[in-house]
C-alpha cells in the first residue's frame, strides 16, 4: 500500500509517503504561511525521493481542518486535483484526529486544542485507544469545562492550545504534550489502514466557524 499524504492545515507543510508499513519518503516546510507556493514542490520532491510517479500511488490522504481557512482549501484543491488527475481515491482526516493518533500511548484521556483565537480553542476529546469521546467543536475558553471537555482526573492536553486550556482552567494537574500541528506521516499510516469505503472523491472542509476575513461591503 503506497498512501501520499499531505497537511498545512494549521500553518506548516507536511507532505510523506507511506509504502507497505513504512515512511518512504517526507518533507516539511514549518513556516506558518506559504503553502500555496510550498505545498506542491514538496509533493514533488517526496514522489521523487519515494522513486514514483503520481500515478504509481494507491491512496491520496488531506487532512480536513479545523485550522487555517487558506490552508485547508489549499491541501483540499491539491488533494482533488491530484485524485482526479491520476484516478485515485482520496481519503481526509480532521486535523485533530491525526494530532492524537501521533501522540505517545497514554493511560488518561487527551484534549487536542488547536488555538483558533477569539479566545476559542478547536478541541477534541479522546480516550487512550483513540476513540473520541466528544464532538469536534470551536468552544471558547470560559466554556471548555462546561463542554465536558475537561473530565477529572489525569487528562493530557496537546496541540497549540493546550496552554490556552490550562490557563482557562486553571489546573495545574494537566499533562501538557508537544505536539503543535499535523504530521503527514501519521495521516498517511491511518490512511493505509483505512477501509477502501472511506474514500472521499470530494471530501468536504472541516471550518466549525466563519473566516475572520470578510469581504468588503459593496
Amino acid at each position: 500500500m503506497k498512501v501520499l499524504a499531505f497537511d498545512c492545515a494549521t500553518g506548516p507543510t507536511s507532505v510523506a509517503l507511506w509504502r507497505d508499513g513504512t515512511v518512504a519518503a517526507r518533507a516539511d516546510d514549518a513556516r506558518p504561511q506559504g503553502q500555496a507556493e510550498s505545498l506542491v514542490p514538496l509533493i514533488g520532491l517526496v514522489l521523487q525521493q519515494a522513486g514514483l510517479a503520481p500515478a504509481g500511488v494507491d491512496r491520496i490522504a488531506v487532512t480536513l481542518g479545523p485550522g487555517s481557512f487558506t490552508g485547508v482549501r489549499i491541501a483540499l484543491a491539491a488533494a482533488r486535483g491530484l485524485g482526479l488527475a491520476v484516478g485515485r481515491p482520496v481519503f481526509g482526516r480532521s486535523s485533530l484526529e491525526v494530532m492524537a493518533a501521533g501522540l505517545p500511548p497514554a493511560e488518561c484521556p487527551t484534549l487536542v486544542a488547536i488555538d483558533a483565537r477569539r479566545g476559542e480553542i478547536y478541541g477534541q476529546l479522546f480516550a487512550p485507544d483513540g476513540r473520541p469521546l466528544s464532538v469536534l467543536a470551536a468552544v471558547a475558553l470560559p466554556e471548555i469545562g462546561a463542554a465536558g471537555l475537561l473530565p477529572a482526573g489525569p487528562l493530557r492536553v496537546a496541540g497549540s492550545g493546550a496552554a490556552l486550556v490550562a490557563g482557562a482552567s486553571g489546573r495545574t494537574d494537566l499533562d501538557l504534550a508537544a505536539v503543535a500541528a499535523p504530521d503527514a506521516a501519521v495521516l498517511a499510516r491511518l490512511v493505509a489502514g483505512a477501509a477502501a469505503a472511506d474514500a472521499d472523491p470530494a471530501p468536504e472542509p472541516i471550518y466549525l466557524r466563519a473566516p475572520d476575513a470578510r469581504l468588503p461591503a459593496a
